[in-house]
């Protein structure tokens, strides 16, 4: 933390190149948890792109100390969310018009290590944003509850009780998926 206060005090000072330094540091993390909010490739670049603008138009809003990635994912999670709301009043729109406006699961993604199934991208899409942030947090970043307790503002048993809700509606979720792929094959 001690590395990542000094960058941002230099940047606060006028030294914005040092912020490409912070850039190169979180950018893969945010940029995969932006692609596991949204679903799409491309607008997890985009957001990636509008998240670290947004965290240099809010530097002044960091409390050195605290942990950066931690204040970025919230910057990520407001964003997304944001996005997410736009999205699902356009497809709205292209229903009501046109009759469709389906969301669109890209098959078989890889993102830098990360391989997303169909099956697996389509269960998570059926979470809320806030269960896929305590999801993706917990499991793939593996933030211990006492962070995500204090990235959510949450106490330290609520954030468990949802990260646990947010699990079992997943298993859910990839076992109603799996009995309709495996009806589907049955068919004829």
């Amino acid at each position: 933390m001690e590395w990542t206060d000094e960058c941002v005090r230099a940047v606060k000072g006028g030294d914005i190149e040092r912020y490409g330094v912070l850039i190169q540091r979180y950018q893969q993390q945010i940029y995969k948890y932006c692609f596991h909010m949204l679903g799409q490739l491309q607008e997890a670049e985009d957001m990636t792109q509008d998240v670290f603008l947004k965290g240099l138009e809010r530097l002044e809003q960091y409390r050195e100390g605290t942990s950066f990635s931690a204040w970025l994912y919230k910057i990520a999670y407001h964003e997304c969310l944001n996005k997410r709301k736009r999205a699902r009043t356009y497809q709205h729109l292209l229903h009501r018009w046109f009759g469709r406006g389906e969301p669109n699961v890209q098959e078989g993604l890889v993102v830098e290590g990360l391989t997303f199934n169909t099956q697996l991208q389509k269960a998570l899409l059926q979470l809320s944003p806030k269960e896929r942030h305590i999801i993706w947090l917990r499991i793939v970043e593996e933030k211990n509850f006492e962070e995500l307790a204090e990235l959510q503002g949450m106490s330290y048993a609520a954030i468990r009780k949802c990260y646990e809700r947010a699990r079992k509606k997943l298993k859910r979720e990839m076992d109603k998926k799996e009995v309709e792929g495996s009806e589907q094959r049955l068919s004829y």
